[in-house]
């Protein structure tokens, strides 16, 4: 599913609370992080246990045991102490994903009983949380224009001022007083900096920073559960030093390695599938560079810049090669050594990986790749923030900065 078919499929619903009355078509912890998380944890548990679920069965899931903890920093999903914010983190993503039509509650009653209704929807959510932020943004948009909310928004864009901060705040509230069970002012201003911050982004807009107007327009980092510091990590790091020896020499540094892990898995997962599905399970390798050929299925998803050295871009899709065994553990792996990478081999192996987002991004229709991803995955690999001025979906100029580099 493309980002387009995907607002198609929102602009086809009809989300207006003042018919509804439901004050929880989103609430605290639907953010961009969560939301991806959650939905991969549905997917997973859905193709690996069974159709129907609940919260309690995604929270107690053995994927879910795997990599919450370190996905979010927190406890593990059986220590007690943080049982009260798990509820949240995976109850309320869920009833989001409800009200959206994207799953559907076969319960008549609060024990909910979900199953997957557009799968293909949160197959494009899940693919990693910038999905997941433009769906978040699409969907909020709709709602507010259905709900006939949307002006007061668009007031307080065009009016970037305390006085319309104010006057939109107050206005949400009253809203959610007149149309909702939530009678009291407490929830409603929570919920409304997850409503006012994605699309403040969106519009490159000011939104709401600790209850107040945010001093400066809001950032994708401003909108996650738990902020993604990786280039906060590297921003002070010298050219002339690995990534390696700038990390061993801050153990200060907190990184949500489990986070991208749990992203890297999914992207994993979704070049596999895509593999089998459309490419009839042949290597990018072989089939984007000549001389190449191995007939044998490709089972490896190979890291083109290793993910040791680049965790930040571990897990983009982009940074990821489909290959077969032999070309895995004999190609980019000389000698089956997996500490050692050639760099000629890495040459043709972004090279292949061009001709692979090539046909992808203007041939075919399931589309899993995108061309600024692989400009920054580039320009991560090789410490070079020139390349991400290459205009959008010109390989040529992307080819002969291959080749310049090599």
């Amino acid at each position: 599913m493309t980002r387009a078919e995907m607002e198609e499929f929102i602009n086809s619903k009809n989300y207006d609370i003042k018919i509804s009355h439901n004050g929880r078509w989103i609430d605290q912890k639907c953010t961009p992080d969560v939301i991806w998380s959650i939905a991969d944890f549905v997917l997973n548990y859905v193709d690996d246990v069974a159709t129907e679920f609940n919260a309690g069965d995604i929270w107690n899931s053995e994927y879910a045991k795997l990599t919450i903890a370190d996905t979010f920093s927190k406890p593990g999903t059986d220590d007690k102490t943080a049982e009260n914010e798990y509820d949240k983190v995976f109850s309320q993503p869920l009833c989001m994903l409800c009200y959206a039509e994207v799953i559907e509650d076969l319960s008549t009653t609060s024990r909910h009983r979900y199953v997957i209704k557009e799968r293909e929807v949160l197959e494009y959510i899940a693919r990693n949380d910038s999905n997941a932020m433009y769906f978040l943004e699409a969907y909020i948009e709709k709602v507010l224009r259905d709900s006939g909310l949307y002006d007061l928004f668009d007031d307080f864009f065009n009016n970037q001022d305390k006085n319309h901060f104010k006057t939109l705040k107050e206005g949400f509230v009253d809203f959610y007083h007149d149309y909702t069970e939530i009678k009291k002012d407490y929830e409603p201003k929570r919920i409304f900096t997850k409503v006012l911050n994605p699309l403040a982004r969106k519009y490159g807009k000011k939104g709401t920073k600790r209850g107040n107007l945010s001093p400066n327009a809001i950032t994708k980092a401003d909108m996650m559960y738990n902020r993604d510091n990786f280039r906060d990590v590297y921003k002070e790091k010298p050219k002339d030093v690995s990534r390696k020896d700038w990390l061993t020499a801050h153990p200060e540094v907190d990184r949500r390695d489990g986070y991208f892990e749990q992203q890297m898995n999914r992207a994993k997962r979704i070049l596999r599938d895509f593999t089998v599905r459309y490419r009839a399970g042949k290597s990018e390798l072989t089939l984007f560079v000549e001389g190449q050929d191995d007939m044998v299925d490709a089972t490896q998803m190979h890291h083109i810049f290793p993910k040791n050295e680049f965790p930040e871009i571990m897990h983009y899709i982009e940074n990821l090669i489909a290959l077969t065994p032999n070309q895995h553990y004999g190609y980019a792996h000389p000698g089956n050594n997996t500490q050692v990478i050639d760099l000629d081999a890495q040459k043709f192996l972004l090279i292949a990986k061009t001709g692979s987002i090539k046909q992808n991004l203007l041939e075919e229709t399931e589309k899993i790749y995108e061309f600024n991803n692989f400009l920054f995955v580039l320009s991560t690999g090789w410490s070079d923030e020139t390349v991400l001025e290459i205009e959008d979906n010109d390989f040529v100029d992307v080819l002969h900065t291959i080749n310049a580099h090599y």
